[in-house]
């Protein structure tokens, strides 16, 4: 019975350390995890990845926050319109400003402080399960993410901002445009033009040549009589350095040509 009571005791202690247990804040420059959070206008899970390819401002709010309700205007005109007349960052990477709705229920307020905001798109975090990764309490909270797979200056999904706004009135929207245009875009690797050599008719009806490309690429494999009619003989995937491929030669006596274009 001794041991059973100690085991109980010990049981009850672990429990009731879990409600105030809570995940890490991200701090800049972290990975953010990929979270799923409901579209207030459909109902429906929308991730982080679904963001793609743009640079990502979430912007958590109540409705009847004073400090939400003087954010609404700054960002509107700091970041929604800036980024729009001119088609993006620097860049020319999509920046996309994200509403996140804390308050449940009060929906005819809500609609009121979107429509004053110029949300376009509204997620609902009623928990704070993804605003309290960001800030532990209060709002507004300001998170900028990049969504840009392979940028030359940032990683996917970096935090790359965050700010409790809780008591400020003015918002320093400077900086969440410092953090913004920051993103550069995916650099270009230079494309190597591919390379037919050796051609050798083979028996069978068939061309050999030696191919070159740039590992990795698909090219396809074109064939012409005339130089002006060209038809599609296969598709090649480089391995890198060279290889042998092989082609159909046509109707014996007929001349023919061969491209290797990428599609």
């Amino acid at each position: 019975m001794k041991t059973l009571r100690f085991f109980t005791a010990v049981m009850l202690a672990v429990l009731a350390l879990q409600p105030t247990m809570r995940a890490a804040v991200y701090k800049v420059g972290d990975t953010v995890e990929n979270i799923s959070l409901i579209n207030r206008a459909t109902g429906k899970p929308v991730q982080l990845t679904d963001f793609a390819g743009k640079i990502v401002l979430l912007d958590w709010f109540a409705w009847w926050c004073p400090y939400c309700q003087a954010a609404a205007p700054q960002l509107l005109s700091g970041i929604d319109q800036w980024y729009a007349a001119r088609g993006g960052n620097p860049a020319g990477l999509p920046v996309v400003h994200v509403g996140v709705n804390l308050q449940p229920s009060q929906e005819t307020q809500t609609q009121n402080f979107v429509n004053r905001a110029g949300l376009e798109l509204v997620l609902q975090d009623f928990n704070r399960a993804f605003a309290n990764r960001i800030a532990a309490d209060g709002q507004p909270i300001f998170a900028i993410i990049n969504g840009v797979t392979n940028s030359a200056s940032h990683r996917p999904w970096e935090l790359l901002y965050s700010r409790l706004g809780h008591g400020e009135t003015s918002f320093p929207v400077a900086d969440f445009r410092a953090a913004i245009d920051a993103v550069k875009a995916p650099a270009v690797t230079p494309t190597t033009p591919p390379v037919l050599s050796n051609p050798t008719l083979s028996t069978g009806g068939l061309f050999s040549f030696v191919f070159e490309g740039q590992s990795g690429r698909s090219y396809r494999l074109d064939s012409s009589a005339d130089l002006l009619n060209w038809q599609p003989e296969k598709t090649i995937t480089a391995a890198g350095g060279k290889e042998v491929i092989q082609a159909t030669a046509g109707a014996s006596g007929l001349q023919r040509y061969f491209r290797a274009v990428v599609p």
